[in-house]
């Protein structure tokens, strides 16, 4: 079950910058408080790309016990515009080349933590 909503709210290959407000309303996510969540992270990508992170195609990382995809993904960030409020939460969409995701394997994806881009020496969770 907590895969099921794994993926609904963070695996979609089809995801654009532009449809963030009404693919959030579509798919009901909405945060632990039931308002409008104020930040989600579409990963684009089919959902046996994204299980595969925790199938070996990832890193564990023991401090963080968070698991690293081995590639990179393009994911589409989008944030709750100021002032809009349930059942009218509204968001823009940003999107990123590139990034490495971090989530919670239980066998499978359960949560999704970050995407991170990392350069030569560097890595910066943003």
């Amino acid at each position: 079950e907590r895969y099921n909503k794994f993926k609904v709210q963070h695996i979609d290959k089809k995801m654009t910058v532009q449809k963030c407000t009404a693919v959030i309303k579509q798919k009901n996510i909405y945060g632990k408080d039931n308002g409008c969540k104020a930040t989600n992270t579409f990963i684009l990508a089919d959902p046996n790309e994204v299980k595969s992170i925790c199938e070996g195609e990832g890193d564990y990382l023991h401090k963080s016990h968070l698991t690293k995809s081995k590639r990179q993904f393009s994911v589409v960030v989008c944030t709750q515009t100021k002032g809009a409020r349930k059942p009218r939460c509204e968001y823009e969409g940003k999107l990123h080349r590139n990034r490495f995701v971090l989530v919670q394997c239980s066998g499978v994806p359960v949560q999704y933590a970050e995407n991170i881009l990392v350069f030569v020496g560097l890595s910066f969770g943003l």
